[in-house]
């Protein structure tokens, strides 16, 4: 087989997705990897492709972490990822990395109506900046500006930001969270690997149901049985108030931190929500006390034009790194 095949990735903390297109843009191959069960990316990469480098034309990951020089330390996972190494490997000139909010905001912008959930229809500014958050096993943040040739997205660390309490109960959360770390940043209350914390936050408030107390104990993973367990209740199932209020606190936050987002990049074009978790939770996302929340302060009726989407499509990052490895001269920025 010629050389003309495009190798993309979302390499998360968790896990990890590589997808294979032709040329034209059509999926040849697709596999999720779950990221402990291996030393790094290039081993992941082998173990997908037998003879990457008979058929690898073009490359693209988008990683969990900050990228300089085309390197990553990712975050939230013991791994090095070197773009120069993984093109040596795949005989290929260069592999682009970007981080992996870039990925999702590069694909953010060719999605169907379909795979978005509005939240809020909003004034879009025609070719204005555009934010994106995606709470997934961390808080991903990125966004995107106007460009000679079309948007151009930019990588952020704003996940690590200190959080802001903006009432009673989450001052008494902060408190809570410091007995155990110096620093609370936006991620330590706004992502997958903390559901876990805010319903034990919960449950200095509200009886733990016994049942749900047993499952958590014997659980490797307790953040899938705490959702499971709110969405249950939430569809009229076996009531579970520690459950629903933590869940309820995860999304009262993420609407906080998407308007301080949406501020700092003046995002009249939009703020995109993506990630792992929205998705599993969209009982919780109700739109008036979501832009309740999200139109505050001096800027309220300005925030209030702003279009608000989850992005329903769990491979937006993946379109994104198609998009980058088939144009990547329009994100060299984002991975220098």
């Amino acid at each position: 087989m010629s050389k003309q095949a495009v190798l993309v990735g979302d390499i998360g903390g968790t896990k990890t997705t590589l997808s294979l297109f032709g040329n034209t843009g059509e999926l040849m191959q697709e596999q999720t990897f779950k990221n402990k069960l291996f030393s790094g990316l290039q081993e992941v990469i082998t173990t997908f492709l037998q003879h990457p480098e008979n058929l690898i034309s073009r490359a693209c990951f988008g990683v969990a972490g900050p990228v300089r020089n085309n390197r990553v330390r990712m975050t939230n996972l013991d791994w090095t990822i070197d773009g120069g190494q993984l093109a040596e490997m795949l005989a290929i000139d260069r592999v682009v990395l970007v981080n992996d909010l870039v990925a999702t905001t590069a694909g953010a912008a060719v999605l169907p109506a379909d795979s978005l959930m509005s939240m809020n229809t909003g004034q879009p500014v025609p070719d204005g900046s555009i934010g994106v958050l995606a709470p997934g096993t961390g808080l991903g943040e990125a966004f995107a500006v106007p460009g000679k040739n079309g948007m151009k997205a930019f990588p952020s660390e704003g996940g690590h930001s200190s959080f802001a309490p903006r009432n009673e109960e989450q001052i008494q959360l902060l408190s809570f969270m410091l007995q155990t770390t110096n620093h609370v940043s936006v991620e330590q209350v706004c992502s997958g690997m903390v559901i876990p914390n805010l319903y034990h936050f919960m449950t200095t408030r509200t009886a733990e149901p016994q049942w749900l107390a047993e499952q958590l104990s014997a659980a490797d993973d307790r953040t899938p049985i705490i959702v499971k367990a709110a969405n249950a209740a939430m569809e009229g199932g076996t009531a579970c108030e520690t459950a629903v209020r933590a869940l309820q606190l995860f999304v009262d936050i993420l609407a906080a931190e998407a308007a301080n987002l949406a501020l700092k990049v003046l995002a009249t074009g939009g703020i995109y929500i993506g990630g792992g978790m929205p998705p599993r939770m969209l009982h919780f996302f109700d739109r008036q006390r979501f832009m309740n929340i999200f139109c505050r302060g001096v800027y309220r009726d300005m925030l209030s034009t702003i279009p608000i989407q989850i992005i329903l499509d769990p491979k937006t990052a993946l379109l994104g790194a198609r998009e980058i490895a088939m144009a990547d001269e329009l994100y060299v920025s984002t991975c220098r």
